[in-house]
């Protein structure tokens, strides 16, 4: 009599019918600088921004001084888009859109599962990220807390940091600012869960032009040459 092995078949079915979901809902982050007791440096640094995450893409809608800006960030595709809206100030919306190229840096991950924090109510550990350009060899460090509750491992894809294992509510980067250093933190403190949240979240506001498009005086204020390309270098 010929066997059926359908206990195998059931439990594997069962396993893939739970496996995690990728976290939809919004996220509330505090910024904030350790390491210093200038009060300028204090105040300047301190803000808080709501994001919205739906697996691999991120929002942060801000408005500022007259100025608004959408920004959407895809760790599937690498790309980042920024609409800059200027409509106070008598200009309109441009789009700034930009691809990341992590072919000439490398990624380096330490995982410490025995320094942990709670971070907005999930289990975090830390992560001590070395990113080094293969060009000149120069490396930066950050130090992440991710979590392993919010995302499915096998779909979740990281904007920032390619093959990162864990999603990052806890962020420190070492500034050096002329001789007056200081840590900038940013950090979780309220997450949200939201049904609603889908690929529509994530569409491009209405009404902008190519940052190509912006009047010489626009690109100026933006820090941009006339070409609309920064004219600073990214920072990895």
């Amino acid at each position: 009599m010929k066997k059926i092995f359908l206990l195998p078949v059931l439990l594997m079915t069962i396993t893939l019918g739970f496996a995690q979901k990728d976290f939809g809902g919004t996220i509330k982050m505090k910024t904030y600088a350790t390491g210093t007791e200038d009060a300028n440096i204090l105040s300047q640094v301190q803000g808080e921004a709501e994001m919205t995450v739906w697996g691999s893409k991120t929002k942060v809608v801000n408005s500022q001084q007259g100025i608004g800006s959408v920004i959407i960030v895809d760790g599937n595709t690498g790309i980042t888009n920024i609409v800059i809206d200027l409509s106070l100030m008598a200009y309109g919306k441009y789009l700034i859109s930009d691809t990341a190229d992590y072919s000439t840096v490398k990624f380096d991950y330490e995982y410490d599962a025995n320094d942990t924090k709670e971070i907005a109510g999930y289990h975090c550990k830390k992560v001590v990220v070395t990113a080094t350009d293969l060009e000149t060899d120069e490396s930066n460090n950050v130090t992440l807390y991710v979590t392993d509750d919010l995302m499915n491992a096998a779909t979740y894809k990281s904007p920032s940091y390619p093959g990162l294992k864990g999603f990052p509510l806890y962020t420190a980067r070492y500034i050096e600012n002329d001789g007056n250093p200081f840590t900038m933190v940013n950090e979780a403190v309220e997450l949200k869960p939201d049904k609603k949240i889908n690929a529509k979240s994530f569409i491009l506001p209405a009404g902008w032009e190519p940052i190509e498009n912006a009047p010489d005086e626009v690109k100026q204020m933006l820090g941009m040459g006339a070409g609309g390309e920064d004219e600073e270098e990214d920072e990895y």
